[in-house]
């Protein structure tokens, strides 16, 4: 949760921040947590992004702003859904996860 805060509170997606100079160096060769390069991931790399629209950990403004970094992936390797009754947990403990969200995910990968 400390990790999500961090995020959160800088707007990056980004390694943990030791708060502290020597650990962040002894850790990652530099004085600051590394920044995640959205952009670098491989176009050809299937990705199957579902969020929900009641998530209180990843809102949507969020999500929309990573899928813009996101908008020169190969369109038949990137899925987007959008479900509206989900929150954060639905995904591992909803009812309907198996059907709604599970389903289809392995469906994607069959067909790479």
């Amino acid at each position: 949760m400390i990790h999500l805060s961090q995020m959160i509170r800088q707007g990056t997606i980004a390694t943990f921040d030791y708060m502290n100079i020597d650990k962040n160096t002894r850790c990652y060769g530099q004085p600051t947590p590394l920044v995640y390069d959205m952009t670098r991931i491989l176009k050809s790399l299937p990705i199957y992004l579902s969020y929900g629209g009641t998530d209180a950990l990843s809102n949507v403004k969020d999500v929309q702003r990573l899928l813009q970094t996101l908008e020169d992936h190969d369109g038949d390797k990137l899925v987007v859904q959008y479900r509206n009754d989900y929150a954060h947990a639905d995904y591992v403990m909803g009812e309907n996860a198996k059907r709604d969200i599970y389903e289809p995910l392995i469906s994607l990968f069959k067909l790479q």
